[in-house]
């Protein structure tokens, strides 16, 4: 009997090491877990924690094999590493990494203060419980025997325990079978039908097998419906407009305040030709700052899956900088980063700019003199990238200390921010070229808040991006309070550098224009699921050729 009880102590410590680990994650990303059920809803009880049971029993099940069970400690850690890379982009973009991800992992360098400030106490419990299986190991690791037998028992116990969720899955979806398959395909609720484990398994077989999907093809209805944004046969260029685009790195809405950004306000306050609406609905995807950069620009939307900078980086696409010939873009950091070198020449961007400084006066005076050989200037700021401590310090604003850490050091590196844009603002006065030039100050998404954090109504605090717009061509102030998208500031920047004849309208609306704003010829869902299949199907190469 004590000889039974040795072979399973160490199976059984990993089992539970493995199933903890399950259900903890579970727990920490939607706050779920059910005790009190299996008395009120035993089949939700058991399909709440099968999967996870069912990872750990078929794992465990390998310890039988072998006499010496360090490795178990190996993959203990492997998926402490798993669990905390899903934690934390869940925490920053809503959803669990899946094949594309993986891809961009090369994208982190430079970005691990970022990762730093998504991690949270809670998280080293999965490390301690690798630990307690380790100093078990430790203990009992002259115990452990060989048996292939008990090995092959509790491989169909895990077997017939996944065939058991199976069915419960199948009850739960009204006979859909496909949910015997574990691993037939990712959805958003994968996690919540299985366990992160089985999430891991999938996405290596799916990381084993990738290969970019075949181009899209679309039907003669998908194309009729493009075409409804394009006129045959133009494509004018503009040598005598001027622009400049200062993409402001996860610019909220409610920071353009007196207290906040005093320089901003009173510019928008102070001027005439001034557009601003501060209701724009973020609309990037995956591919997060290149997203926006490439909604601004192009006026398509992201995929659906992965980062379109990524997939499609050899597309052809429409953009500004096709009208406005001599341009150039000014970005703060690598030029892999968001692989930014290789889309500003799909954008046909003339001059690609990294320039690495911290501060961002350096960069705003560094458009204002790029500007005197380059029609079309675009820059990107990262000094309010997650987690806002890069300036935050040199702000002289005094915020609460029940305001939470990141809001408030968001709130504090805007204010710096805006000295920056003060230097800017001041050239308008004595620079003929740059008043007569249309200048876009917008941001390139909200601040990515993580999804555990809950600012609630602080600092009015809102998930809408600014847009504001100073144009010789803007004879009256105008002010937008309605809820507007993204995809509307390139259409509007067509219009204000009088290149409304370009052959790809954009989805969006041009803002100046009431009617349109109601008008809207199509909606943000199904703009997304044509702009999917448009970048796919690498359309504009196909039209371009024609």
């Amino acid at each position: 009997m004590r000889a039974k009880i040795e072979l399973l102590f160490i199976p059984v410590v990993f089992a539970l090491t493995i199933f903890v680990q399950c259900v903890l994650f579970h727990y920490l990303i939607y706050k779920e877990i059910l005790l009190s059920s299996l008395w009120h809803s035993p089949i939700e009880f058991f399909r709440f924690y099968l999967p996870a049971a069912t990872m750990a029993i078929f794992f465990s099940s390998f310890v039988f094999l072998f006499k010496n069970k360090w490795w178990t400690v190996a993959i203990s850690m492997i998926f402490n590493i798993w669990i905390w890379a899903n934690m934390w982009y869940f925490r920053s973009n809503g959803i669990l990494v899946d094949k594309y991800a993986v891809t961009m992992i090369h994208n982190l360098n430079g970005f691990w203060d970022s990762i730093l400030a998504l991690i949270r106490p809670a998280d080293f419990a999965f490390l301690c419980l690798t630990l307690l299986l380790a100093i078990f190991i430790y203990i009992f690791k002259s115990r452990g025997q060989k048996s292939i037998i008990t090995f092959a028992i509790s491989m169909i116990l895990s077997i017939v325990m996944g065939l058991a969720n199976g069915m419960l899955l199948v009850i739960k979806y009204k006979g859909d079978w496909s949910y015997m398959n574990p691993f037939r395909e990712i959805v958003h609720h994968y996690v919540k039908d299985y366990s992160v484990i089985h999430l891991l398994l999938l996405t290596g077989k799916e990381c084993a097998l990738f290969q970019e999907e075949d181009k899209y093809e679309l039907t003669t209805q998908e194309i009729n419906r493009t075409n409804q944004f394009i006129s045959i046969g133009s494509s004018p260029h503009n040598d005598d407009k001027a622009l400049i685009i200062c993409l402001i790195e996860s610019l909220n809405s409610f920071v353009i305040t007196e207290e906040i950004m005093p320089n901003l306000r009173n510019f928008i306050d102070s001027s005439n030709n001034i557009l601003l609406c501060e209701s724009i609905t973020s609309q990037i995807k995956g591919g997060g700052s290149a997203d926006g950069q490439m909604i601004i620009q192009s006026g398509l939307l992201p995929v659906e899956h992965g980062a379109t900078c990524y997939r499609f980086a050899f597309n052809k696409y429409p953009a500004l900088p096709h009208i406005l010939t001599n341009s150039a873009i000014i970005y703060p950091h690598e030029p892999h980063v968001w692989n930014q070198s290789r889309m500003s020449s799909a954008y046909g961007i003339t001059k690609d700019i990294s320039d690495q400084s911290d501060n961002d006066k350096d960069l705003f005076n560094m458009v204002i003199k790029q500007s005197n050989y380059y029609q079309y200037v675009m820059m990107m700021t990262m000094s309010t990238h997650i987690p806002c401590t890069l300036i935050a310090d040199s702000s002289y604003l005094s915020i609460l200390d029940s305001v939470p850490t990141l809001l408030r050091n968001y709130i504090k590196s805007v204010n710096v921010l805006d000295r920056g844009i003060k230097v800017f603002i001041d050239s308008l006065s004595h620079n003929k070229r740059l008043k007569n030039t249309t200048i876009v100050i917008t941001g390139d998404h909200c601040l990515p808040v993580p999804s555990d954090e809950d600012f609630g109504g602080a600092y009015g605090y809102s998930r809408f991006i600014p847009l504001i717009i100073y144009s010789p061509e803007i004879k009256q102030k105008t002010i937008i309070t309605d809820t507007c998208y993204q995809m509307d500031i390139y259409p509007t920047i067509l219009n204000l550098i009088g290149c409304e004849d370009y052959y790809w309208k954009g989805f969006g609306v041009n803002l100046l224009d009431s009617t349109a704003r109601h008008n809207r010829p199509i909606t943000p869902e199904e703009a997304y699921d044509l702009s999917d299949k448009i970048i796919r199907a690498d359309y504009f190469r196909k039209f371009e050729e024609q």
